[in-house]
């Protein structure tokens, strides 16, 4: 260090010495004092950033000048940068904050330490900061094998909370995210971001914005949130001096103000002021009954209190109405929650009405299929930290799966429904954990460790929700503080429900922080948000209703099922003097679940929902879950042979139920139940089975003697015929049973939904729309009015009954449809048509249809409509009620997959999902290339794959080839059923291996299909291996030997290979390959048949097929360039 004390550094003006002038001191010097006072500021934040503001430029600038100084002449430099740890990471991020632009952080570092760089000093100084990181208990941001993005500037610029030159890159994105999805919460975009950071899909975003979303977690999460008020409060024409971030972020967001980018939008205030409404659908969990639930928001603008939702779970659409409702109560409809019966890769939801508005979610995703719930059931999003405390995971293996640092005792283990097998769900205590995994490949999720703020409530009252169904409690909640950041910056801040401020504590005033309630008059009644914030990472923000002094009675404290529903019940609501409750006693029917209660104080009005505690049935199949029901469920005998689900009974408390089926008066059978935790019991019905193929009608109740019956069990046949008479439907020998419904279905105008119709003494009353309307399509089943079964949109041609008449579908309001309708019955002429989703859904369901000799004219007609305005018929695909299935068979029927759809381009990005993959593809194809926002979209249903198919590769070529094991498949179908259900058992992009293999697995199932034979015949394959060299592709040719013929001259086996090659050959055509578009439509009927057959592999065929004619496309404009 010889030589160091020659330098003198004049200390900055403001710092005294001794008496009033300052004086020059040594690097040494410099550094002791400096150190000394920085290290407790940065003692109490969470990243570097955080101080900066506090610590002006030039003291940093100072210290880096005393570092270089001594760097320069030091003979132990490891040891030096090693001396003033917070000096050192300090300085080093303050650089990163102030002066990085576009990778420049090294060389503008040396330069203000005035030294030369040597091939040793990154690493030196890299390595220094993360020690003294260490020393100083500041975050690493080391997630094993993956360090921010680099290991050493990663985490600098980390520690700089995003360089000053890249803020408008986060605001832009932010600003997109929200506008892109309503309601997006801080937590949300950053888990979406950084997933899409991830996959190097943050477009237009510098580095480190990317990874600061990517590898921040929590830190991550508390600054978007700061960013979201910022944002807000200048949008509104504030200033937003009083939100806790460094000025440099408020200086960036009002230049961008000035700009013209930040203009005023729908903020987060505004959205509050709805009260407690969540705008955006999620994953919640059940972890003792349902399972994953989609809980769909509450509806505040529909007039009757009631709305309809449209959900696709991958491949399968349901129509959800909402719970009900009393509109006189002026609050919106609760939320809903929806089961989800097995893995599904994505969930879209949209309501009736408004499908162009279609959120959708992530649910399992192949990369990293772990699944993380909060005990309130609430998804901990992914990519973000998990809670350290008890949290369920929910994850495809078996509990010996989970890899797990440090000691975690399973507290529960809960069975899942049927479709869900092969997946574990267990309640595992963090609190002693580090990190978390799912085998040996999966990603590993960090752990919360450091102490944060929370707030702390008691137990909510039981059996009382606000009218959104959200916790109510009768005390106000404390904020807890984390004892050693006592000395940290805090603000406690309380709101009301439309997100107005009420009051805030500082911790620097001194005082409690809960003395944020002390101006709020008692007893308190209303909804309040408590938002905690301190240092970067440490905070919390709880939103509550509060009823000081509830207090709710029940009699008797547990419902049983009686006669047609529930035991009567009494409940007593009480609370502080001053609450006003109306009513104070609720009396509750056989057939009431829940009531309302009024509370009010202060001018505060609260609507509470008052559930007696009670005994509910649940119906579970691979397929879907019932609601939860207070009356014993009616079950078809030929569904629980065929489906062989589980019957899940809540009794509210630990006990030994077993299973009675009763036949008669006697008991034939007692079933154990498979699993059971917190009162909630599964009872297997597979082990019925062979009881129901003797005796098809049973009761099975919870005792010998039938006092508790919980379901019913009943052969199908409910009536033996239907005729309609005048306006009715009269249904011969018909039973008489509580909740017989009829599901009619107007057969010429199949795109309506179904009217539901109760049967009354063997009678049903058609509405006025449906008298005269034609032939109607009749399916009678068993309806539980609390737990209604989903409606199919066409109902199974075994399973119903066609009543035949004459007439169609008049609608006063809709003259196209009415049009339509009397063109199906033979009544005019096919019209111009705008909506073509009911053309498609006319064309998938016409072999159902009673159109006797006309099918062909009809079919020809609809097929020249649909091709008079390709761009809407494609996007009309997806929203019809066309099958899935169906899809590829009508895209290759009417000829669309290989004409040239160029007039269908549009510059507007076309959102994907699993049933409009091929129609979005074809669309995205339309002018022969693909823009980065197509890939981007196409992603999110088809995987990582699509990018690479694009450059030329498939790396999934050989997967679904038929070889030796193909055959064994064949011969074994127990064996085959087993393998895909395996591959099944982490839903994967469209376009996997893991897809690729199911599909071709399908078509060995098919195989034996007499539609498909001709396509196992010698002629077919020659003619094929034709076009293909007339063609002339050699990635078309290279496709079809990877699933060719092989020793096999012909048969079944060569099948999928010709189905590559069609599916080259029609996207050559598309492009105008003359000889091939003229060979097509010869074929088109025995591919079509095929599409029918295996409709799996020719969509992802024809995909494939697209995507890699593109490439080859796009290097022949390169090269022509």
């Amino acid at each position: 260090m010889a030589g160091a004390c020659e330098h003198g550094i004049p200390v900055h003006p403001g710092v005294k010495m001794s008496g009033t002038a300052t004086r020059r001191v040594t690097p040494i010097e410099l550094l002791d004092m400096r150190s000394q006072r920085w290290r407790k500021r940065i003692e109490v934040v969470s990243l570097a950033a955080e101080v900066l503001d506090v610590i002006p430029v030039a003291r940093r600038e100072q210290a880096l000048t005393a570092l270089g100084i001594l760097y320069q002449k030091s003979r132990d430099r490891p040891d030096l940068l090693r001396r003033w740890p917070a000096v050192h990471v300090i300085a080093t991020a303050g650089v990163a904050a102030d002066n990085y632009e576009h990778g420049t952080y090294w060389p503008r570092l040396l330069e203000m330490l005035g030294v030369e760089g040597h091939p040793g000093f990154q690493h030196e100084w890299g390595q220094a900061f993360l020690d003294n990181l260490h020393r100083l208990h500041l975050p690493t941001f080391d997630s094993g094998s993956e360090d921010a993005g680099s290991k050493f500037v990663g985490r600098i610029l980390m520690h700089a909370g995003v360089p000053t030159f890249c803020l408008r890159d986060y605001y832009r994105l932010i600003r997109s995210g929200r506008t892109r999805f309503p309601g997006l919460e801080p937590a949300e975009f950053v888990s979406w971001a950084a997933s899409r950071a991830s996959r190097n899909q943050l477009h237009n975003v510098d580095k480190p914005v990317a990874r600061f979303l990517q590898y921040g977690g929590d830190f991550a999460v508390d600054v978007t949130d700061r960013i979201y008020d910022l944002l807000d409060a200048l949008a509104a024409g504030g200033d937003g001096t009083d939100v806790p971030l460094p000025e440099r972020f408020r200086l960036v967001a009002q230049e961008m103000r000035d700009d013209g980018e930040i203009v005023h939008a729908r903020s987060r205030t505004s959205r509050a002021g709805q009260g407690e409404i969540d705008q955006r659908p999620r994953l919640a969990l059940d972890p003792f009954g349902q399972g994953l639930l989609l809980r769909l928001p509450a509806v505040g603008e529909a007039p009757d209190g009631s709305a309809v939702w449209i959900v696709n779970l991958d491949e399968t659409t349901r129509h959800i109405p909402t719970s009900l409702f009393l509109p006189e109560f002026g609050e919106p409809a609760p939320p809903t929650d929806v089961p989800i019966p097995a893995p599904v890769r994505t969930a879209s939801v949209a309501m009736a009405g408004r499908e162009d508005l279609t959120t959708t979610l992530p649910v399992v995703d192949d990369a990293d299929p772990l699944l993380a719930f909060a005990e309130d059931g609430l998804l901990v999003q992914p990519g973000l930290p998990l809670p350290g405390r008890p949290t369920w995971l929910l994850f495809a293996g078996v509990p010996d799966d989970v890899r797990i640092v440090g000691n975690a005792p399973v507290l529960s283990e809960s069975p899942l429904p049927p479709g869900w097998a092969g997946w574990c769900l267990v309640l595992v205590d963090l609190d002693s954990v580090s990190s978390v995994a799912v085998g040996d490949a999966g990603r590993s999720r960090s752990v919360r460790s450091k102490a944060a703020a929370r707030v702390v409530a008691d137990d909510p009252v039981h059996g009382v929700r606000s009218a959104t169904r959200l916790p109510v409690f009768a005390a106000r909640p404390t904020v807890h503080l984390p004892e050693q950041l006592g000395d940290a910056d805090w603000t406690v801040t309380l709101l009301d429900a439309v997100g107005e401020v009420l009051s805030q504590w500082h911790s620097a005033d001194g005082g409690s922080p809960d003395s944020v309630w002390q101006d709020l008059p008692r007893p308190t009644v209303g909804t309040f948000t408590v938002r905690v914030r301190g240092p970067w990472g440490r905070g919390t923000t709880r939103t509550l209703t509060v009823v000081e002094g509830l207090d709710v009675s029940f009699s008797p404290t547990w419902r049983c099922f009686k006669a047609k529903g529930l035991e009567h019940a009494t409940a007593r609501v009480l609370a502080a003097r001053g609450v006003l409750v109306a009513p104070e006693v609720i009396e509750y029917s056989a057939q009431v679940r829940e009531n309302r209660v009024r509370v009010s104080a202060h001018g505060e009005h609260r609507t509470l929902v008052v559930t007696p505690p009670h005994m509910t049935v649940a119906y579970q199949t691979k397929q879907m879950t019932t609601n939860p029901s207070i009356q014993p469920v009616q079950l078809l005998s030929e569904d629980v042979t065929a489906q062989r689900g589980t019957l899940i009974l809540d009794i509210g408390a630990d006990a030994e139920p077993r299973l009675h089926v009763i036949l008669g008066s006697r008991q034939i059978q007692v079933v154990e139940p498979a699993g059971g935790r917190a009162g909630v019991y599964h009872f297997d019905l597979a082990k019925i089975v062979d009881t129901l193929a003797v005796h098809p009608q049973v009761r099975l109740a919870l005792d010998a003697d039938a006092a508790l019956v919980v379901a019913s069990v009943r052969p199908r046949r409910l009536h033996r015929g239907v005729a309609i008479a005048g306006a009715e439907l009269v249904f011969t020998d018909c039973v008489d049973v509580d909740g017989l419904t009829a599901l009619v279905y107007p057969t010429r105008a199949p795109w309506r939904d179904p009217a539901v119709l109760p049967i009354a003494d063997g009678r049903v009353i058609l509405p006025d729309w449906l008298t005269n309307a034609g032939p109607l399509r009749v399916l009678v089943r068993l309806d539980d009015p609390w737990a209604p079964l989903p409606i199919p949109e066409w109902p199974d041609m075994a399973e119903s009954v066609l009543v035949e008449a004459s007439g169609y579908v008049a609608e006063d309001d809709d003259q196209e449809a009415t049009a339509l309708s009397a063109f199906l019955a033979g009544a005019g002429t096919m019209p111009m048509i705008t909506d073509f989703t009911r053309l498609w859904t006319v064309r998938a369901l016409l072999r159902d249809l009673p159109t006797g000799q006309r099918a062909d004219p009809i079919k020809a007609a609809l097929d020249s409509r649909i091709r008079t305005s390709v761009r809407d018929s494609l996007l009309a695909v997806a929203p019809s009620k066309a099958p899935i299935e169906a899809i590829p068979e009508l895209l290759i029927s009417t000829g669309l997959v290989w004409a040239n759809l160029s007039t269908a381009h549009d510059d507007t990005t076309t959102r994907w999902s699993v049933r409009g993959a091929l129609s979005t593809a074809l669309l995205s194809a339309a002018d022969g290339e693909w823009s980065a926002e197509e890939v981007e979209a196409a992603v999110e249903t088809c995987g990582d794959v699509v990018a690479e198919l694009l450059a030329g590769n498939d790396r999934h070529a050989a997967a679904g080839r038929l070889d030796q094991a193909a055959t064994l498949f064949d011969q074994n179908p127990a064996m085959r059923e087993d393998f895909v259900r395996q591959a099944a058992l982490v839903p994967t992009g469209l376009l996997s291996a893991d897809s690729r293999v199911i599909a071709a697995m399908e078509y060995v199932k098919q195989r034996k299909n007499s539609r498909i034979a001709p396509l196992a015949r010698r002629p077919m394959l020659d003619d094929v291996s034709l076009m293909l060299r007339i063609l002339g592709d050699p990635v078309a040719d290279e496709a079809f030997a990877e699933h060719g013929p092989g020793t096999s001259a012909s048969g079944w086996q060569t099948v999928p290979a010709l189905s590559r090659a069609f599916a080259f050959l029609a996207r050559h055509a598309a492009r105008g390959h003359r000889a091939v578009a003229e060979w097509l439509p010869q074929h088109r009927r025995t591919w079509a048949h095929l599409a029918a057959v295996a409709p799996q592999m020719v969509t992802i065929d024809l995909i494939v097929a697209e995507l890699l004619v593109a490439s080859t496309f796009n290097e022949k404009q390169e090269s022509h360039a």
